[in-house]
């Protein structure tokens, strides 16, 4: 499936960083349990909307596709 990207480069650079610090920090720092998989979670969807560019929230909170650079 192909989307149009919506999440500026910018955007997707400090969503990736973000991701794996989660991820990192709650394997690292925490004990097992509901807080842990929330934040791994989170992490993981972010990175991931990272390396995709769409992200559906954006798109229904009204985000419109980037425009292609010419």
């Amino acid at each position: 499936m192909k989307f149009m990207q919506n999440v500026p480069t910018w955007e997707r650079v400090l969503r990736l960083v973000l991701g794996l610090s989660l991820v990192a920090g709650s394997l690292t720092g925490l004990k097992p349990g509901l807080l842990a998989y929330g934040l791994e979670l989170t992490g993981a969807i972010l990175a991931l909307t990272s390396f995709i560019g769409f992200c559906p929230m954006c798109a229904m909170a009204g985000r419109k596709p980037l425009a292609k650079a010419r």
